[in-house]
Order: structure tokens, then sequence, then C-alpha cells
């Protein structure tokens, strides 16, 4: 597959016909889904005239059986074959869904945008509403939740217009997750409803999917009963779904009785969940939060042994997950993103401005020599005329390259600055539960086994909110605040009580629900507590304030440490969460073109003395 991927993105026309040779390749024939090996049949009996939506119908079938390449390749076919304008849209809209999946959403931005200007110019308002439909899915996904709104009551208003139920249902469940998302339960609950209402009994795996999100509101809400009772009466239902969709379906029963306190009845729900995840695409996300809860859940009934095995097995996932991240942003920056296709489309589109360049000047020359010969005959006009309509034509072309360049440099840079964003986040949580699992190995050999098992059980929790921030560019500072004191309770455990601490936030910017960058604090809480609390002798204090500045949000963390110049750090640790977080800040300023930095301040007491440490941190 690695080769296919780099015959796709060097010789794009090769890989689209050696594609269709690789698809019969990569699975025996009679293992392939009933729909997959229906399409393939159809595609090669298809007409000249069919032959594109038979191919949009063969990625369709590769998408539902999670063949998520050779979906992608079924799609870039059918638009090498596109002819008209309805054909191309619908092409573009093929490769865009695939490419939702495979969370490449600059690449369905393009392919969406596309989509739309060929559907408006054939006057295929169907294609159009897809369009709109993805281009809110990619957004959503992006955190950009005013957009996605926008988008997805553009495709709403279109699809009643030409009676679109699949894209009825679709738009109406985005815009739930964007309501979702904000914890407006009321407003989500209505658009779920109204995606269900025109989702049909018969697609299974869709409206057992909606169903479930109307289940997640009562989980959301403390209505687990209700939540329950919801999921028992979709049970038969469920059973006649994917795997796929059975594992959530269990990881959610599981999430509402671990939610209860029930913990003893969630813990066989998770183990089915991640049997069945095992059993089909294995999601390693999926895995990981079963493993997380069933850690939790083990522990909060007591079992503090198979908690701690489990609390392995999850930092060996998390290495798995952080690592996998990592190397899917560097092949990103090569083939996802076709870097080096667009370096070279650059190359050629620059060689073509300099032939029109050389061009110009030839027209230039004949146009002067016309005007030379424009007093010996009438006719010369008309080559004068004739040269200066050229040279408009030409210089037009010259201003339609010149954006095109700029467009694909751009893009480049946005491109480049996302991955070094997401590949520094995927290296800060390794060293955070590294940090942790030494505590929690500490208060073992120190004997303090009711602590252990106690930090143990926050750990936990705290986890799952690293798992859930660590996905997610941007959190609330209700979120970030709740976060930073789970984190700092913990540590005030190994420090035996010794510790006195707070952490607030103006009143102002908790009514306003400002959005700051997830995981960039807590590197410098981490810091001043273990290089500057955990060496001092006697009170230790530590503040984390939150206050606002313009249009800034800053965030103060002191404490009455040894100072910088007293710590001692112990062999073989370095302080790697500060340089990490250092380089994300510089990165987010860069990207919303702000000033954003961290001031270090050694405070001193009346003697001159060290007495701690002060930062202040501008996002």
């Amino acid at each position: 597959m690695a080769c296919f991927a780099y015959l796709h993105f060097m010789h794009k026309s090769l890989a689209l016909i050696a594609a269709v040779g690789l698809l019969g390749v990569a699975r025996a024939q009679d293992t392939l889904p009933e729909p997959v090996r229906a399409a393939q049949e159809a595609l090669r009996t298809a007409t000249a005239v069919t032959y594109v939506e038979r191919a949009i119908d063969l990625s369709k079938a590769y998408r539902g059986a999670d063949m998520q390449d050779s979906a992608l390749a079924a799609a870039e076919r059918a638009f090498h074959h596109a002819r008209t304008d309805r054909e191309k849209a619908r092409a573009h809209l093929a490769i865009a869904i695939v490419q939702i999946k495979r969370q490449d959403y600059p690449g369905a931005q393009e392919h969406a945008h596309q989509a739309i200007l060929l559907a408006r110019a054939s006057g295929d308002t169907s294609a159009w509403v897809w369009g709109e439909s993805n281009l809110a899915d990619v957004d959503f996904y992006q955190s950009r939740y005013a957009t996605a709104r926008a988008h997805a009551q553009t495709a709403i208003a279109l699809a009643y217009a030409v009676k679109d139920s699949a894209a009825l249902a679709s738009t109406y469940t985005t815009l739930g997750n964007c309501f979702y998302i904000k914890h407006d339960h009321d407003s989500a609950r209505w658009y779920y409803d109204a995606s269900i209402s025109y989702i049909s009994p018969t697609e299974t795996r869709r409206h057992a999917r909606a169903r479930l999100n109307q289940i997640n509101l009562f989980i959301e809400e403390g209505k687990y009963d209700s939540a329950m009772a919801r999921s028992d009466a979709m049970r038969d239902e469920v059973q006649r779904t994917d795997l796929s969709t059975r594992s959530k379906y269990h990881n959610q029963r599981g999430y509402a009785l671990f939610s209860a306190g029930r913990f003893r009845e969630a813990i066989p729900e998770f183990m089915r969940s991640d049997s069945l995840n095992n059993a089909g695409v294995a999601e390693l996300g999926l895995r990981i939060e079963n493993t997380g809860f069933l850690a939790e859940s083990q522990a909060a009934i007591g079992d503090s042994a198979k908690a701690y095995l489990l609390m392995r097995d999850l930092e060996v996932l998390k290495d798995s997950f952080a690592q996998a991240a990592a190397d899917e942003q560097m092949l990103t920056l090569e083939k996802k993103f076709e870097t080096r296709l667009n370096k070279e489309e650059i190359a050629r589109l620059g060689e073509d401005n300099r032939r029109k360049a050389d061009r110009l000047r030839v027209q230039n020359l004949q146009l002067y020599g016309s005007l030379a010969l424009a007093v010996l005959a009438i006719g010369a006009v008309l080559l004068v005329w004739r040269n200066l309509r050229l040279k408009r034509k030409h210089e037009a072309e010259l201003m339609v390259l010149n954006a095109v360049l700029e467009d694909k440099q751009a893009r480049i840079e946005e491109v480049n600055g996302l991955l070094r964003m997401k590949v520094l986040r995927t290296q800060m949580d390794p060293h955070f539960i590294h940090n942790c699992l030494n505590a929690i190995k500490a208060l073992s050999l120190a004997g303090e086994h009711a602590k252990a098992e106690e930090y143990l059980d926050g750990f936990a929790r705290l986890l799952r909110q690293v798992l859930e921030h660590s996905v997610r560019d941007w959190i609330t500072l209700e979120e970030e605040l709740d976060f930073l004191r789970n984190y700092v309770k913990l540590e005030a455990l190994r420090m035996k009580g010794d510790l006195e601490w707070s952490v607030e936030a103006d009143p102002q910017l908790l009514e306003e629900e400002r959005m700051i960058p997830s995981l960039l604090v807590q590197p410098f809480v981490e810091n001043a507590i273990w290089h500057g609390l955990a060496p001092k002798e006697g009170p230790k204090r530590l503040t984390v304030r939150f206050t606002s500045s313009n249009d800034s949000v800053t965030c103060t963390v002191q404490d009455n440490g040894v100072g910088r110049g007293g710590k001692t750090d112990r062999p073989g640790r370095t302080s790697l969460g500060l340089k990490l977080a250092g380089e994300r800040l510089a990165l987010l300023t860069e990207r919303m073109e702000k000033e954003g930095a961290f001031v270090i301040e050694d405070l001193k007491d009346a003697e001159g003395a060290p007495a701690g440490t002060r930062v202040a941190l501008s996002v």
C-alpha cells in the first residue's frame, strides 16, 4: 500500500489505471463483502455512459467495508474518467468523503469546494447539497463550530428544495454534534430527533448510530436509568449491525454504568466492547478508552492489582498512539497533503509563467512593429488591435498563475504549521504520564498503599481528561481549570498534605467562555511542583490564576519554592515539558498572528534570598 501511495502522488494517471488491479490483490474475491463484490461486477460491465457512476458506487461500497484506501482509488478512478462538470462534481464529492474518514481535512475541504463550484456551474443542486454538508463536517472536526453551522444551514435549505432525505439526516446530525459539544443539550436533542426522522429503519447501521447520539445526551445529563432503558430497547437492532457499531454500543453502556457508579456492571460491558473492536477494525482510540475505563473501574471496586496492570497496558497503548500519530504526521507531510506534488506543480506553473512572459515580450515587439507600419497601410491597424487584445489576455493569464502560486505556497505553510503543532502535542503526553506513574511507584515503595490507591484512582480520572484534551486543539477555560485542579490534587497527595494551593480565574473570563490551547499550562504547574516546591522545607504554596489582558488571556503560576537557582534535578532528568510548551506557544502565536510568550521571574525576599518563582504565560 505504501508503494501504491507513492505511485499515486508521483504519477497520478498510472496509479488510477493500477488501482483496480490492486483491489483484487488486496483481498481474495471470496472474502470481500457482498456489496463490494456486486459493485465490482457492476463496474466491469459498465458502459462509457455509466462508468463514472459505477466507480462512485464502488467507492461507496468500499467505504461501508472500512476499506478506505480502496475507496479512495475507486473515487479517483471515477474522477479520471469524468467528462462533464456534473460527473466531475460527484467524483470530487466521493474523494472528499473518503478523505474525511481518513482525517485528511485540508484535502477534503479542497475537493468539497471544487465539487460546489462544478455543481453550481452544471445546475446539479443535489451535488451542491452534499458539498456544503461535507464542508460542515470538515469544519466540525477542526473545531470551527460557527462555520460548520453556517454550511449545515445552507445544506439543509438546499436539501429541502430537492427533497434529499439522506442529506437532511446527515446534516441534522452534524448540527446536533455542534450543539452537543457546546453542552446545549436541548438544541442537540432536537437536531438528533430530526435526523432520525429522515433515516429509514431499514438502514440499520445509520439508524442505530443516530439513536446512540440520543443516549449520549441522557448520559451527559446524568439520567443514567433513562440512558440504560433506551439502550436496552435497541439491543436487537444493534445486533443486526456491524462489529464497529456493536463495539461502540457496549462502550456507551459501560460508560453509562460507570458514570452511575455501577462499576461491577460496567466492567463486562467495556470488555465486550474491547473484544468486538479487536475482532473488527481494531480502532486504537476505542481500545485506549476501554482500557482506561476498565482500569478506573477496577480501582473503584478495590482491585488495585488489576488496575495497575491495566494502567501498564494503557501506557503501552498510549505510546503506540503517540508514535502512530507522529508517523502519520510525517507521512501526511509527504503524501496525504501531496507536498511533493505541490512543489512540482509550483515549478511547472513557474515555468509556464516564464514562457508566458517571453511570449508577452514577443507580442510587444510585434506591437511596436505594427505601430511603425500603421502609416503605410490600413491593414496594419487591424494587426495592432489584434496584438493589443493578445497582450491583455496574457496579462490576465499571468495574474491567474501568480494567484495560484501564492495559494499553493500558503497551503503548504498552513499544513506544515499544523503538523508541527500536532507532533509537539503528541510528544507531551508520554512525558506527563511517565511523571504520574513515577509518583505512584514512589508512594508504593514508601509503603503508603492507601495513598497509592487513592492516587491511582485520581490518576485514572485525570488520564481520561488528558485523552479527551489531547485530540482537541482548543478547550474551554472551565475545562482547563477542572483539569489543573485534578492534577494538583494528585501532587498534593504525593507531598503528604504539605502543599497549599489554589487554581482560579476571573469570573469575567468564565462568563465569556474563553477558549485556550489544550495541555499548555500543565507543564508550568508541573515544573513549579517538581522543581520548585518538592525540594523545599517548610510551608509550600502554589497559586494559578487566569486573568484577562486586552484580547489575550494571561495565566500566572507562582510558587514559594527554592527558585531556579536552588532546584536539584535528579540525574538523567530534563525539563522537556517546558521546552515543548514553549515551542507549541510559538507555533500558536505565529498561526494566530498575535503576541504570545511566557516570562519566568525569580522572586526574592527582603534579604535577597530566593523566595520562589513566578511564570506569566500569555495566549
